[in-house]
């Protein structure tokens, strides 16, 4: 009979990419999970900056898993160190005696002070962050990185999503013995079904999207922000255009939408279809119209799930090398490109080579849906549960396997 390891999870609000996780690490019976959300902000409409819209998500956020949002969550909003502690979330974690105690990020108050009070009281701490080396920072940052985050990974295991990520953990004091992978996944499951249900419909669905013929189509999904770079994917394009016939289909809303469509205009680009924003259950259209994927962003993209869920629908990957899934996910000339950050011209020649060449598009698609089923939810799930277990035997050295408690 396997006694459960009781498990607090620390996040900042519902998110529509980890709720299916959750689903399944409840079905799991080597672990009890209890969620916390800082914030309940996304469950409603709410305002997302980065899209410069109100967003609803219309997929499912809380139900299959237990959760808890306590009266600080419907005051809170999903901004980082500058909100207030969640002293409720706090009393409850504290009380309750979890054995683990696992926070998604450090960017909050309520996590540096809860993390340690529940260390002083017996918790083993998992850590699941996402950031990485790519990104220069200002000295005074790295400074206090330093201090602080050696400070945290010397009392916590590490949960890292990809490589890059695992570099990180290493460079602020994580040993390897201490880290276990929980690679960032989407529900591979939900996508693939999709993407067999409308492949029929390809012709039809491309034409909702105003493309007219069987020229390739390259997709962008994402925020319309300074990082993501959708000008320059833009301008690249257009040099593409000038060669090949093909069409450029941006999904997605955010600060940049007006200057992405006037460079199109100024510029007379042809083939450039603005999407805008998709809501979580109309992106396999999207996916489904598209023959390639790029994703060109030129910082801070720690991830990046939409490669997932492109590689989900047999898709080729373009990415720059600024982005964290590329070297996960991405291989040079087997399933697609990574690309300098810097410029437009890589950019423009990987995305010539695949409009060129059709067979080359189906061989890499076909290597994405393959690669992608390893980065799935029971993965990632697995990894969790392994350093739960391993967390759970540390503090209690005379439980055996299967029975951490």
């Amino acid at each position: 009979m396997v006694t459960p390891v009781r498990v607090a999870h620390l996040v900042a609000h519902p998110i529509q990419y980890f709720a299916p996780l959750y689903r399944q690490l409840s079905a799991r019976p080597e672990v009890d999970l209890t969620v916390y959300f800082y914030s309940n902000a996304t469950t409603a409409e709410f305002y997302d900056p980065g899209f410069g819209r109100t967003v609803r998500w219309d997929t499912e956020l809380l139900d299959g898993y237990h959760w808890k949002a306590l009266p600080s969550a419907s005051r809170a909003t999903t901004a980082g160190y500058l909100t207030r502690p969640n002293w409720d979330i706090i009393r409850s974690v504290l009380r309750s005696g979890y054995e683990i105690v696992w926070a998604h990020g450090y960017a909050h108050p309520t996590t540096w002070l809860c993390l340690p009070a529940a260390r002083a009281r017996g918790a083993r701490l998992l850590i699941r962050e996402e950031q990485t080396l790519l990104h220069g920072r200002p000295w005074q940052k790295r400074v206090l990185k330093q201090v602080a985050l050696r400070a945290l990974f010397g009392i916590a295991s590490g949960l890292f999503i990809g490589e890059q990520n695992r570099k990180y953990f290493q460079h602020y004091g994580m040993p390897d013995e201490r880290l276990f992978p929980a690679h960032y996944c989407v529900d591979n499951a939900f996508f693939q079904e999709r993407a067999d249900e409308l492949a029929a419909s390809r012709a039809a669905i491309r034409a909702s999207f105003g493309i007219v013929d069987d020229a390739p189509v390259m997709l962008f999904c994402g925020k319309l922000v300074d990082k993501k770079r959708p000008l320059t994917l833009i301008e690249a394009f257009a040099e593409v255009r000038k060669q090949q016939p093909c069409w450029l289909l941006v999904v997605g809303d955010g600060p940049l939408r007006a200057a992405a469509e006037e460079l199109v205009h100024r510029d007379r680009i042809p083939g450039v279809r603005m999407a805008g924003f998709l809501n979580q259950s109309e992106l396999p259209a999207a996916y489904t119209a598209a023959d390639v994927f790029v994703l060109p962003s030129g910082m801070h993209e720690t991830w990046g799930l939409v490669v997932n869920e492109a590689m989900n629908f047999s898709l080729p990957v373009i990415v720059s090398d600024k982005v964290g899934c590329g070297v996960d996910l991405v291989r040079p000339g087997w399933n697609g490109y990574r690309v300098s950050h810097r410029g437009t011209q890589e950019l423009a020649d990987a995305m010539k080579i695949l409009a060129d060449d059709p067979e080359l598009r189906r061989t890499f698609g076909a290597r994405s849906r393959q690669l992608v089923d390893r980065y799935s939810i029971e993965a990632c799930a697995d990894g969790i549960v392994t350093a739960c277990l391993a967390s759970a035997r540390q503090a209690n050295p005379r439980a055996t396997k299967g029975s951490p408690v």
